[in-house]
């Protein structure tokens, strides 16, 4: 279940990871002033000042990690709809906060602590996940899941970069962020060809389907990752999603679609904080 606990949005499947940070963002609670901006604008060249975005990191930062970690803790990259993930640790920390960003990504592993990979989203789905190795420490991953990145299985991928770093697939938890639902993600036949090309015709068919009184057909990005996070070993009651939409909600979250390109990028990040096994996970 999602919650709300100040400005973060929070999953109680990932609470259960005693040592484990993490949030998701609305556009609720920054210092940025410009309209379609306003006011937890994450990301940079969007019109905002230099200085409002670094607050605002640091904000974010602080409001996730319950004030325990600030803007020198995060990792952000410059997003590129791909499925590439990159393995960061503490020499990535401050990249694209307080220094220039990395290599070009869509998501990130890590299982090392004090160290917060952050993806940022204005309709894509952004992915927190956490698992644990044999001896209880813990490994993370925060993904960005546009329609290529769906498509393409950047969620799957994150879950296979995780077990690569010693996790047991079994311990695998994920949480799905705001994103557009179906309800508000009208597309068309080119769409439809691009994930059958990219995935294949039956997984375009059961994730693009015809639907509202205008027979127009909207596409399921949630179902999409679901179906990935359930090929790569995560069923669905290790997962969580939130029941929000961005573009239902254009005055709690950042739109691009409802907002015609004009909006500012919200946050997910997740982090180990502690420093002891995993009590209680499986």
């Amino acid at each position: 279940m999602f919650y709300r606990d100040g400005i973060v949005y929070r999953s109680s499947l990932l609470d259960g990871f005693d040592g484990i940070v993490h949030g998701f963002t609305s556009r609720e609670g920054g210092v940025s002033t410009i309209s379609h901006l306003a006011s937890l604008n994450l990301t940079r060249n969007l019109g905002d000042t230099d200085g409002n975005v670094t607050a605002n990191l640091g904000i974010f930062a602080r409001a996730v990690s319950g004030d325990t970690m600030d803007a020198s803790s995060l990792v952000t990259a410059h997003q590129i709809h791909s499925v590439r993930i990159r393995t960061v640790g503490p020499e990535n920390r401050g990249e694209g906060s307080l220094r220039e960003c990395g290599e070009d990504c869509d998501g990130f592993v890590t299982d090392r602590q004090g160290v917060m990979p952050v993806v940022r989203t204005a309709d894509c789905v952004p992915i927190l996940l956490c698992g644990t190795k044999a001896d209880g420490s813990f490994v993370v991953a925060a993904v960005h899941a546009g329609w290529r990145g769906s498509a393409g299985g950047i969620a799957g991928a994150a879950v296979e970069r995780m077990c690569e770093l010693g996790c047991l697939r079994d311990t695998v938890k994920a949480a799905v962020g705001t994103h557009i639902r179906e309800c508000c993600y009208e597309v068309r036949q080119d769409f439809i060809d691009a994930v059958s090309e990219m995935r294949d015709p039956g997984f375009a068919a059961r994730h693009i389907r015809k639907s509202g009184s205008d027979g127009k057909y909207r596409a399921d990005l949630c179902g999409m990752n679901v179906e990935i996070l359930n090929g790569a070993g995560v069923d669905d009651s290790r997962i969580d999603i939130s029941p929000f939409c961005t573009a239902c909600d254009p005055d709690r979250f950042f739109s691009h679609r409802a907002s015609g390109g004009k909006r500012g990028t919200m946050g997910a990040g997740i982090a180990i904080a502690g420093t002891g096994p995993a009590d209680g996970c499986p």
